[in-house]
């Protein structure tokens, strides 16, 4: 993990407390403790002191609820375009790819020490190597869930996979990668390709519905589906439009409350201001990528949920 730089380790009693919180999650994703998973956050990171300020707010809304916030350094790209703070954290085509690493393995020390859970896509294992053992769910997006040596990463670790709905939609591929990483593989180690891995197979996956062409969070399609699921409320459910998270939202936790399904958690993109806007032309707490909704529009949602679970 730390071959190419020498980075901070992570403390034994902080490795611990990790991997406890990744058994209370996988719990909850077996339906052993009936709660919800809230995985919530920017589209993408782009400024480490909003973030603060972002997560500062947000412990006081989630005091009775599981969450893990959304560390998404790298920004999948369907052509062209700026691909996330790891690859750019200056956001000036410098490309500064190690300060990136170590910032951002920084900022997640800084996020374990105050009891914050961490999720993330990934996109480069080079990259995710260096980040793994502080990271609890990790999501292949629709671009990579059908690629066959991220299947078999993914069945080598221990952390919780989140596996999304590739473009099409076809929930089909969604049982196919679940199989795969289920399952043992043999493979070259990322770094030494001298060596080879032999992986056990990871039971613990979610599916991710972020839609595809159209909203994939009906019931006629959940009602299919016998695994755990986490629902994407932006993406091509809202239709791109960071107000209609409220309605996904509305509509699969009523799902969730009344309906017969295997949904476990929701995953919004939320920032400190509504919205989002151009790379170049710069504002304070507004997303740099997709459009996210603002704070209180994400207390009001989250109050329903801690209605129900105080009931």
């Amino acid at each position: 993990m730390y071959k190419i730089i020498n980075i901070k380790r992570l403390k034994k009693d902080l490795i611990n407390k990790n991997i406890l919180n990744i058994k209370n999650y996988k719990e909850i994703i077996k339906k052993n403790l009936k709660k919800i998973i809230l995985i919530i956050g920017p589209c993408s990171l782009s400024n480490i002191k909003e973030l603060f300020l972002y997560i500062n707010k947000i412990r006081k809304l989630f005091l009775n609820l599981n969450f893990l916030i959304r560390i998404y350094y790298e920004k999948p790209r369907t052509n062209i375009g700026w691909k996330g703070y790891i690859y750019d954290p200056y956001i000036n085509n410098s490309f500064c790819i190690l300060d990136g690493i170590y910032i951002i393995r920084r900022l997640l020390l800084d996020l374990i020490q105050i009891k914050i859970n961490i999720a993330t896509e990934c996109l480069n294992f080079y990259f995710l190597n260096f980040f793994l053992d502080c990271i609890i769910w990790i999501c292949i997006g629709a671009r990579t869930m059908n690629s066959q040596i991220h299947r078999e990463f993914c069945s080598y670790i221990n952390n919780i996979i989140g596996i999304k709905n590739d473009l099409s939609g076809n929930i089909n591929f969604l049982n196919d990668s679940f199989k795969s990483i289920n399952n043992k593989h043999c493979f070259p180690n990322f770094f030494e390709y001298t060596k080879i891995f032999f992986s056990k197979g990871n039971k613990n996956c979610q599916f991710v519905l972020r839609g595809s062409y159209k909203p994939n969070f009906s019931y006629n399609i959940i009602k299919n589906i016998k695994n755990s699921i986490i629902i994407d409320c932006s993406h091509s459910n809202s239709m791109k439009n960071a107000i209609n998270q409220i309605y996904v939202f509305e509509n699969v936790f009523n799902q969730f409350k009344y309906l017969k399904s295997y949904i476990n958690g929701f995953m919004f993109e939320s920032y400190i201001e509504y919205g989002n806007q151009n790379i170049k032309n710069y504002y304070k707490n507004i997303s740099i990528t997709d459009s996210c909704i603002n704070l209180n529009i994400l207390r009001i949602l989250m109050d329903k949920i801690n209605n129900e679970f105080s009931k």
